[in-house]
């Protein structure tokens, strides 16, 4: 491959990354002061899934690294349904509820992705990186009768 496609296969990677949903996403975050626990929550998201990618896409936003405070941990569901994480802070780090439930994880996430314009298979893989940044769940399990003593196990 000759030096000239190097150049022209950069490029087209490049417009790819700048043109994905994590990249609209992370612009649309930080171009309408939507920095607050949504943009910190999605920066660990992007990170748990996309790790190779983030170098790149905090470039493409002018970044060279996340903000603080900033998680350093993936997301894990509380007994009560809380989502908390640990947070760094330029103090340290400590453990911190970030939304009250899975739906205001949901609502906030799709308030993003409304003003980044992001729908479709986007969306739901999206949504599949959230998942997947869940990476415990301390509630109780609901299936279980409360009279059995096993009732009282985590699901997870």
């Amino acid at each position: 491959m000759d030096e000239l496609s190097k150049i022209l296969e950069a490029f087209r990677r490049q417009r790819e990354l700048r043109d994905s949903w994590q990249a609209k996403l992370l612009r649309t975050a930080r171009a309408n002061r939507y920095y607050d626990k949504t943009a910190m929550v999605l920066l660990s998201v992007l990170a748990t899934s996309y790790d190779e990618m983030m170098l790149p896409l905090l470039h493409i936003i002018g970044l060279v690294e996340p903000p603080l405070p900033c998680l350093v941990t993936s997301g894990k569901i509380a007994k009560s349904g809380a989502i908390f994480a640990t947070v760094m802070f330029e103090h340290g780090k400590e453990n911190r509820v970030l939304y009250e439930d899975e739906i205001e994880l949901r609502d906030s996430f799709r308030r993003l992705a409304d003003r980044a314009m992001v729908h479709g298979d986007e969306r739901a893989e999206m949504f599949t990186a959230i998942r997947n940044w869940l990476v415990a769940d301390y509630r109780l399990n609901p299936t279980m009768d409360p009279m059995d003593p096993d009732a009282r196990r985590s699901l997870h």
